[in-house]
């Protein structure tokens, strides 16, 4: 037993350090930028930032959920002779996407005026920088699909040290303001771009349209559940901002947005195990077959949910002395009973993270928008009981319940897969579109 576990712990030695040093360096730069801009920054000015930024994670929740988590699957299947041609179809349907949600951010600005003008800037601003960002998150993800986590690892810290620096820069001149700060993530950005692309893991270059039709359809195909999911997600993690906006004012978005923060080096940790991981789950199920997905999924729970217990407990034990070092501020300081359902539903997200893992490598995707829309419902309910008798507080309660919900939902399709695989008496490549010679018609 010790032996297996030391032989694979040696073999992915590599694979984790620079998923680690990935992550890690992607997560200290957001995580210090944001204890930076919230001491920097007035309350209601980094409410105002808090917003913005959750508008742009909206818009890359929909993309994972429609592009980057239904890669793996599709690159195992048919990216063994036509790697450059689908990483470069890639990179045009992220083009693509980009363009086409800068348009929508542009059109939301009209509404948005209805409540407050200052936001019009800023918008520009994220509409703007939106494409780089679409395209760096595509870049970082095809490193690991590609075995290439060393080149994810440098283009992370080169992007750190590029938001960091321009940071400290816009502070020292006086310059800092919501609109600058949306800008530098551009430049950061395409910093990060210019590195993956010189170390010859993307690829931007001509591809025929045919190509670029074909990987959309596969996109849809797997990913059209998962971009319902995606809302829930965006909700049940970053949309209770700009609802706590509208309730309690930009204040108190800020306040909970320092307060989450104490929660982001966890999160990312986990995320670079599931963003090194998650490709080669998808090759050893197609290698030895999908029986393999229940045991890994039933694993994978009980570690992601582990690390997150014990990063917790240290956090809530000691939150006021790390409140008071990290930001000085009274309002964030006395609000330290916020972090216990921030704490919870974290935990609980946790559990669903790593149990979905298995789901997402067999492309098992139509569950995680049922337990999302049950999610959202729940959420919804419970807000509008929570929130008329606690307040703002009572939002993030209702966030807990509706993470509950949807894990619930998500656990018992991750550990019943073997059976439910038997059941049905087949398996993922004899769908009707592997049946007729796509792979064939791709490599001709």
């Amino acid at each position: 037993m010790l032996s297996a576990a030391w032989t694979i712990a040696y073999r992915w030695k590599g694979r984790i350090f620079c998923a680690l040093i990935d992550q890690g360096f992607a997560s200290a730069a957001n995580f210090l930028l944001t204890v930076f801009y919230a001491t920097w920054l007035p309350l209601d000015d980094f409410g105002r930032y808090v917003i913005v930024w959750t508008v742009s994670v909206l818009v890359e929740s929909f993309q994972v959920a429609l592009i980057l988590d239904s890669m793996p699957s599709i690159v195992s299947r048919f990216g063994q002779r036509n790697r450059q041609r689908i990483d470069a179809a890639g990179s045009w349907v992220v083009l693509i996407y980009g363009g086409l949600t800068s348009v929508l951010i542009l059109a939301a600005i009209p509404l948005v005026a209805v409540w407050t003008h200052e936001f019009t800037v800023p918008l520009i601003c994220l509409a703007a920088v939106n494409p780089l960002q679409r395209l760096y998150v595509f870049f970082r993800r095809l490193c690991y699909i590609r075995d290439r986590q060393d080149a994810a690892a440098t283009a992370s810290v080169a992007y750190a040290a590029s938001l960091l620096a321009g940071a400290f820069a816009l502070f020292w001149l006086g310059a800092i303001s919501v609109p600058a700060v949306v800008l530098l993530w551009g430049l950061a950005n395409g910093i990060a771009i210019l590195v993956i692309y010189l170390q010859g893991v993307a690829w931007i270059r001509r591809v025929r349209a045919a190509m670029i039709a074909w990987l959309i359809v596969r996109l849809w195909r797997s990913g059209r559940w998962l971009a319902g999911a995606a809302v829930g997600y965006w909700i049940a993690n970053w949309g209770v901002f700009p609802l706590v906006a509208v309730i309690a004012g930009l204040e108190a978005a800020g306040i909970l947005r320092a307060l989450q923060n104490l929660f982001t080096p966890i999160l990312q940790f986990n995320a670079a195990l599931n963003l090194a991981i998650l490709p080669r789950v998808a090759d050893k199920i197609v290698a030895v077959g999908e029986r393999y997905a229940r045991t890994f999924a039933i694993y994978a729970t009980a570690g992601f949910t582990g690390i997150v217990v014990i990063y917790c407990g240290i956090v809530l034990s000691q939150s006021k002395f790390i409140l008071e070092v990290m930001y000085r501020k009274p309002e964030i300081i006395t609000a330290t009973q916020l972090l216990w359902p921030l704490a919870l539903a974290l935990t609980i997200d946790s559990a669903r993270q790593g149990s979905s893992m298995a789901l997402l490598a067999l492309g098992r995707t139509r569950v995680f928008f049922l337990s999302r829309l049950a999610g959202i419902a729940a959420f919804i309910c419970a807000t509008a009981v929570l929130g008329r008798t606690m307040g703002f507080e009572g939002v993030l309660w209702a966030n807990v319940i509706s993470h509950v919900v949807g894990t619930a939902l998500i656990l018992p399709n991750a550990f019943g897969i073997q059976d439910i695989l038997k059941h049905r008496g087949g398996t993922l490549d004899r769908r009707a579109g592997d049946k007729h010679g796509t792979v064939s018609t791709l490599s001709t």
